[in-house]
């Protein structure tokens, strides 16, 4: 009886995981995603900048 109750709350444990392990992803995916689009937009304004010097 002890063995199946043991079982038993692995067993929810792990169910509890499959349900938190995708949402937690995808919030990671979003928060990089996210983040990389920023440092992007940075990276475009310094080289718009060099451009522009260059250009004068």
């Amino acid at each position: 009886m002890h063995n199946n109750n043991l079982l038993f709350s692995f067993l929810s444990i792990f169910s509890i995981f499959m349900y938190i392990i995708p949402i937690a992803f995808l919030i990671f995916t979003v928060w990089f995603a996210l983040k990389f689009l920023k440092l992007q937009e940075r990276k475009n304004e310094i080289l718009q900048t060099i451009a522009d010097r260059l250009n004068k």
